[in-house]
């Protein structure tokens, strides 16, 4: 249950939206009485970080963090990005700092989230997902994420109910539906998975990985 691609294709979830808050708008620019190249760093640190060049993007943030090693915005770019290098317990750290000055921006939770589940804190996840959906509670990925961690832990009457609720929100994407498939065959609830595929198929007709299950399951049930 892996959730990197996804999350790169939810454009909520982009760190470009960072600079669209107003009141991180503001600390930017009072970060920047700090530095005054902060902006021109920090518009390439964005432009990097788009084009996928990580290791471009940690050079830029280490540049930023040793005249300012408190820079918001750079911290969370940062944290995000020893993510995608797999440095899992490094990016928790520095997104903790971040949290610890804006505790109210969902995308925090979100990406500190990721980072215990990738370590398989999924106690720890589940909460920071939770603290994540009480702020943005429209969010499908992040009801994916909850829905996964619950049906990890155990737990999958609520699994299923959060991963319910994402499939009502989300239109374009089979990965909801799918979801619900896979925790009915990791239940060994074949006819319920087959039946779940059958309906992701008809809704989403080009969803191949749906055909491919159908066929395999109707093999063996």
């Amino acid at each position: 249950m892996d959730k990197d691609k996804q999350i790169q294709k939810v454009a909520k979830l982009s760190l470009e939206k960072l600079s669209e808050d107003s009141k991180l708008v503001k600390r930017g620019l009072r970060d920047m009485n700090v530095w005054p190249k902060i902006e021109d760093i920090f518009n390439k640190l964005k432009e990097r970080y788009q084009a996928g060049q990580i290791d471009k993007c940690i050079k830029l943030c280490l540049e930023v963090l040793h005249t300012d090693p408190n820079h918001f915005f750079t911290l969370c770019y940062y944290g995000r990005c020893l993510y995608q290098k797999g440095e899992y317990e490094k990016s928790a750290k520095y997104l903790t700092q971040c949290l610890d000055e804006e505790s109210n921006y969902f995308f925090l939770w979100k990406f500190r989230g990721d980072c215990y589940y990738k370590l398989k804190e999924y106690e720890k996840a589940l909460e920071d997902y939770k603290n994540s959906l009480a702020l943005d509670p429209t969010n499908n990925a992040t009801l994916d994420d909850i829905a996964q961690c619950s049906f990890l832990l155990g737990d999958f009457k609520n699994a299923h109910d959060y991963i319910d609720q994402a499939i009502q929100i989300e239109n374009e994407s089979d990965i909801p539906m799918i979801r619900k498939a896979q925790f009915f065959e990791y239940q060994e609830k074949l006819v319920d998975a087959f039946e779940q595929y059958k309906k992701t198929a008809e809704k989403f007709t080009s969803s191949e990985y749906a055909k491919k299950k159908i066929l395999e399951l109707s093999k063996i049930i």
